[in-house]
């Protein structure tokens, strides 16, 4: 006797047995005469929308024994294909003896898709044991998992659709390495294994980096960015390409890139604004740059998907054309310079008081905020009005103190940063307050960058954007937006050294977009991983997962 037929035999003689000692079991009694059978409900269980694409059975529960009857055509799946579903069966579920519970089991030859929405219709012939009914037939939703883009996939779902992001990585050249302040350090091999474990994916149609990928600031202040034989911003690239620890990676980009099976896109930040097209395809010759106004760039990959680093809506890191003729660079630029100095092996980490400001609107503002991150990086006797930042890169030829830096800006601060949102191609502009909290890293809605996403693509009248994935805060994350919670707002996080993070961030981790458009399903989703190493191999652990419904 199989399985199966063993458990049946087991339910029935369990529902009889409950049916003689405890009448309904559910608190009625069937055999007083005149007793209302009451209302028949019924939800998900547990009561959770999506399942594990890989399940085998999904289970229904009610709030009154069930009947025993044949449930074929009585309750019924569909995954909304031309054909319909096979090879499943409905009966009571084996694994609970209540009668409340039935499953939906799949034969072994059918598989859900993933990330695909099935509905399951109740109808209203199922009663309870008392004879109470449903109102009037259910239809409950089931929507399932995404799979692991580096997972194996049958042949005929072979189809690329999936979308691959990451950014942030901020490599640096072989001096930032060997004296201690490159940001990238730690995750050279895990990220060359990563990305041969995207190039081998047969499900992952482009490889988009949201900037940052190398790193013209974080350079010590005493130190000069052109060194060595490096002359220009075109040569400090190419440095950076060649270090140690990038080499790989950079050659493993260009494999992909060159092979054409998956498209790399790139999408420049802050820490390169000054990486030009030009400059862009020495590196990588069959790239393609996605940069708009300099030093920034807007992408969509796909109708309803829009793609930024994020630093156009942080003051400190935005372009600023503005302020000095024949330069991008923004006050982050030298916040940053400081920055690096505290990352060198032999600085020790002591306080500094500020110096006092000028009590006057945006002006105070910002210079608030620039005393505030100068005595987070915490470097010992630092001499605020000591001229010791050289620079002599992008239209700037002088040596800096902290506050003379910072005063290069202080003027007009609130007037430039319209300025600067509008020739950055900004739709629709935020004041300096906004600015300075997103550069902050730490409010809620601001330091997260979502509320500047949602002021761009979710809120504005007839905007079409479904998804926005931005890096820049060095915290991954994905949530449905706070005020439409029909639009998803995603961050791709970073891959530099644990050390650099705040709090619970993480690091190595990635943004995969499988939407409606190019898998067919109702369903947009985006997933947020982890690459970890285990044994020796790159394993994708899920963080979370999201979808939008459009049927």
């Amino acid at each position: 006797m199989d399985a199966y037929r063993r458990n049946f035999i087991k339910l029935s003689a369990i529902t009889a047995i409950s049916l003689l000692m405890n009448g309904c079991g559910d608190g009625e009694d069937c055999r007083e005469e005149g007793t209302p059978p009451g209302v028949l409900t019924v939800a998900l269980y547990p009561e959770e929308d999506m399942v594990e694409h890989t399940a085998k059975r999904m289970i229904l529960e009610f709030n009154k024994m069930i009947s025993p009857l044949i449930f074929d055509g009585i309750i019924l799946l569909d995954g909304k294909t031309e054909l319909p579903i096979p090879g499943y069966t409905v009966a009571y579920d084996s694994g609970n003896p209540s009668g409340h519970r039935i499953a939906i089991n799949l034969s072994d030859e059918f598989h859900l898709k993933e990330s695909w929405k099935y509905t399951i219709l109740v109808t209203e012939k199922v009663r309870s044991v008392c004879g109470a009914t449903l109102p009037e037939a259910v239809t409950l939703n089931v929507v399932t998992s995404s799979r692991d883009p580096f997972g194996a996939v049958e042949s005929e779902e072979s189809q690329r659709s999936k979308i691959m992001i990451i950014s942030d990585l901020h490599m640096n050249e072989q001096r930032a390495c060997d004296e201690g302040y490159s940001l990238f350090t730690e995750n050279g091999a895990l990220l060359v294994e990563f990305l041969e474990y995207v190039r081998n994916s047969k499900q992952i149609k482009e490889l988009v980096i949201l900037g940052d990928l190398m790193d013209m600031w974080v350079v010590p202040m005493a130190y000069h960015t052109y060194h060595d034989g490096i002359g220009d911003t075109e040569a400090y690239f190419r440095a950076v390409a060649e270090a140690d620890v990038n080499k790989e990676v950079i050659a493993k980009i260009n494999q992909i890139a060159n092979e054409g099976d998956i498209r790399f896109s790139y999408v420049p930040g802050n820490h390169d604004m000054l990486f030009t097209k030009e400059i862009f395809h020495t590196i990588f010759p069959n790239g393609h740059w996605q940069g708009g106004a300099p030093g920034t760039g807007v992408y969509s990959p796909e109708t309803a998907v829009v793609c930024e680093h994020g630093h156009n809506y942080d003051l400190f890191n935005a372009p600023d054309s503005v302020t000095t003729s024949g330069s991008l660079l923004p006050p982050g630029y030298f916040i940053t310079r400081i920055y690096a100095t505290g990352n060198l092996k032999s600085t020790e980490k002591l306080s500094i008081k500020p110096q006092s400001t000028e009590n006057k609107s945006a002006k105070l503002i910002y210079t608030t905020a620039w005393a505030a991150a100068v005595i987070a990086i915490n470097i010992p006797n630092f001499d605020l009005t000591k001229p010791q930042i050289y620079t002599h890169v992008d239209g700037y030829t002088e040596q800096y103190s902290s506050n003379s830096a910072r005063d290069i800006y202080s003027q007009n601060i609130g007037e430039n940063w319209q300025k600067r949102q509008k020739i950055n191609g900004v739709r629709y502009p935020n004041p300096e307050i906004i600015g300075i909290l997103n550069g902050t890293g730490k409010y809620f809605w601001f330091g997260t960058l979502e509320y500047s996403a949602a002021a761009q693509y979710f809120s504005p009248s007839g905007s079409d954007t479904n998804i926005v994935v931005f890096g820049h805060t060095h915290e991954a994350m994905l949530k449905k937006d706070s005020v439409t919670h029909n639009k998803i707002y995603a961050n791709s996080g970073t891959w530099i050294d644990g050390k650099y993070l705040n709090g619970d961030a993480l690091t190595a981790t990635c943004i995969v977009l499988n939407t409606s458009a190019s898998s067919g399903s109702d369903l947009d989703n985006a997933t947020l991983y982890q690459a970890v190493n285990q044994g020796g191999k790159v394993v994708l652990k899920k963080i979370d997962e999201k979808v939008l419904d459009h049927s």
